[in-house]
C-alpha cells in the first residue's frame, strides 16, 4: 500500500522534467537554423516538491470523512426535516382533529342544549296543559256540583212548595168537604120540607134522585136514579124537588166547590127520615 502511494508522485515528477527538457531542445533546434543574434533567455526555476503520501492519504481520508459527514448531515437533516414534516403534519392533524372534535362537541352540545330546550319547553307545555286540564276539570266538577246543589235546592223547594200546596189543598178540601156537608144538609132540609109522603109509603122504601144545579142555586133538572117500587112514593120524591126550585145559599159557594160538590147532587129519600 505504501509503495503504491510513492509511485504516483515520482511519475508526476519525471513527467515534468521530461517536458522541460523537450521544451529546451525544441527551442534550441529552432534557433540554430536562423542566424539570429542570440538573446539571453531567462529561465524561471520552479521548485518541485514531492507530496507527502501520508498527508495525502490523511487528506483523502479527511475528504472521505467530510463527504460521509456531509452525507450523514444531509441525511440527518433530511430525516430531521422529514420528522419535522411528519411531526408538523401530525400536529396539524392533531390540531385539525382537536378542532373537528371541538366543532363536533360544540354542535353536539348545541344539539343537546336544543333538545333539552325543546324537551323543557314540551315538558312545561305538557305541565301547563295538564294544569289547565285539571283546572277545567275542577271547574267543570264544581259547576256540576253547583248545578246539582241548585237542582237539589230547587227540588227541595218544589217539594216544600208542593207539600205546602198539598197541605193547603188538603186543608181546603177538608174545609170544602165540611162546607159541602153543611150545604148538602141544607139542600136536603129544603127539599124535605117540600116532600109530602104518600099514604102508601112504608119504612124500608128507598128512592134516589139526581138533582142538577146552576151556580145561582136554581134546579135545572131532576131524574130518578133508584126506584122504591112504589109509584106514588117515587112521584112524591120528584115533586118535592120540583117544588123546591132553587137553593139561594148555593150562590155563596166558591166556583170550584160548587163544581165539585153541587153541580150534580144525589139525594136519598126514606120514609123514616120524616115524621108523617
Amino acid at each position: 500500500m505504501m509503495v503504491r502511494s510513492y509511485i504516483i508522485p515520482v511519475c508526476q515528477a519525471l513527467l515534468v522534467h521530461a517536458l522541460v527538457i523537450a521544451a529546451f531542445t525544441f527551442n534550441w533546434e529552432s534557433d540554430s537554423d536562423r542566424e539570429l543574434t542570440p538573446q539571453p533567455r531567462v529561465v524561471q526555476a520552479k521548485v518541485l516538491t514531492m507530496a507527502d503520501p501520508i498527508a495525502a492519504r490523511k487528506k483523502e481520508q479527511a475528504k472521505k470523512k467530510a463527504a460521509v459527514k456531509r452525507k450523514a448531515d444531509a441525511k440527518n437533516k433530511a430525516d430531521a426535516k422529514r420528522k419535522a414534516d411528519v411531526r408538523k403534519k401530525a400536529d396539524a392533524k392533531k390540531k385539525a382533529d382537536a378542532k373537528r372534535k371541538a366543532v363536533a362537541k360544540k354542535k353536539a352540545d348545541a344539539k343537546k342544549a336544543n333538545a333539552k330546550k325543546k324537551a323543557d319547553s314540551k315538558r312545561l307545555a305538557d305541565e301547563k296543559k295538564q294544569a289547565e286540564d285539571k283546572r277545567r276539570q275542577q271547574e267543570e266538577a264544581e259547576r256540576l256540583r253547583q248545578q246539582q246543589l241548585a237542582r237539589e235546592e230547587e227540588r227541595r223547594e218544589r217539594e216544600l212548595a208542593q207539600s205546602l200546596e198539598d197541605e193547603l189543598a188538603q186543608e181546603q178540601e177538608v174545609a170544602d168537604a165540611i162546607a159541602a156537608q153543611s150545604y148538602e144538609a141544607l139542600i136536603k132540609l129544603e127539599i124535605m120540607q117540600n116532600w109530602h109522603i104518600p099514604l102508601s109509603a112504608r119504612n124500608g122504601m128507598v128512592a134516589k134522585v139526581s138533582v142538577f144545579f146552576v151556580p145561582t142555586g136554581e134546579i135545572t133538572n131532576v131524574s130518578l136514579i133508584k126506584r122504591s117500587g112504589d109509584e106514588a112514593f117515587d112521584r112524591s120524591v120528584v115533586q118535592a124537588v120540583e117544588r123546591t126550585e132553587k137553593i139561594n145559599e148555593l150562590k155563596q159557594l166558591e166556583p170550584h166547590v160548587f163544581d165539585k160538590y153541587f153541580r150534580n147532587v144525589t139525594i136519598t129519600f126514606r120514609p123514616e127520615d120524616l115524621d108523617r
